[in-house]
C-alpha cells in the first residue's frame, strides 16, 4: 500500500523568504498569497500580498515582511494569472501601454509578467516580476483587469479577479 502526499505545503522560517518566493501567511483564518520581493521600503523589505476583501476581489498590497504573522508555508501549486476576468476560458483583451496603476498586470520588458505596486513611506510606483520578485525598470502592456487561479496536475481553481476601484462605476458602452 502506497501512501502519497499532494500539496501539503511546508513550514518556511521568515529568513527563507528571498525575492521570487511565493508563501502563504495567515490573517486570522484568512490566508494570504504573498511573493517575497527585493523592494525595500522605510528600510523593510516589503512582500507584495494578494488579499480577498470581497468575495472574488482581489487587492494587491506591498507590506514589509516583518509584520506578516509565521507561520508561513511554501505554495504547492501553479500561481495563474490571466489578463481579463475570465472564468478560466481563453479571452481577447485589448493591451494598453501608459503609466500603470496599483495592481496592474504587467508584460515587463525582460518578458516576465509584473505587478505593479505603490510602496507606503516613498510613495514609489514599482513594477515587480512574479517570477523572481525584483524590481524591473520597463514595461510593455499594462492589464487593469486579471484573475489569478491555482493549478495542480489538471484541475485549475479561480481564486478571484483584480479590478481597480474606480473602474467599478464604468458602465458598459456597446
Amino acid at each position: 500500500m502506497a501512501v502519497m502526499f499532494e500539496g501539503f505545503p511546508r513550514t518556511l522560517q521568515r529568513s527563507a523568504l528571498r525575492p521570487g518566493r511565493w508563501f502563504v501567511a495567515a490573517e486570522g483564518p484568512r490566508p494570504l498569497l504573498c511573493l517575497a520581493t527585493d523592494v525595500v521600503d522605510g528600510g523593510e523589505p516589503l512582500a507584495v500580498v494578494f488579499t480577498l476583501p470581497d468575495v472574488e476581489q482581489i487587492e494587491v498590497v506591498p507590506v514589509p515582511v516583518a509584520v506578516l504573522v509565521e507561520p508561513f508555508a511554501t505554495v504547492e501549486d501553479d500561481v495563474v494569472f490571466s489578463p481579463g476576468q475570465s472564468e478560466g476560458l481563453p479571452m481577447l483583451v485589448a493591451p494598453q501601454r501608459r503609466a500603470f496603476r496599483p495592481g496592474a498586470l504587467l508584460r515587463l520588458s525582460s518578458g516576465d509578467l509584473g505587478i505593479g505596486v505603490v510602496t507606503k513611506v516613498s510613495e514609489a510606483m514599482v513594477a515587480v516580476s512574479l517570477t523572481s520578485g525584483m524590481a524591473s525598470e520597463g514595461f510593455d502592456l499594462v492589464f487593469d483587469r486579471w484573475s489569478l487561479s491555482l493549478r495542480r496536475g489538471g484541475n485549475q481553481t479561480r481564486i478571484g479577479h483584480h479590478k481597480p476601484r474606480h473602474l467599478y462605476a464604468e458602465r458598459r458602452r456597446y
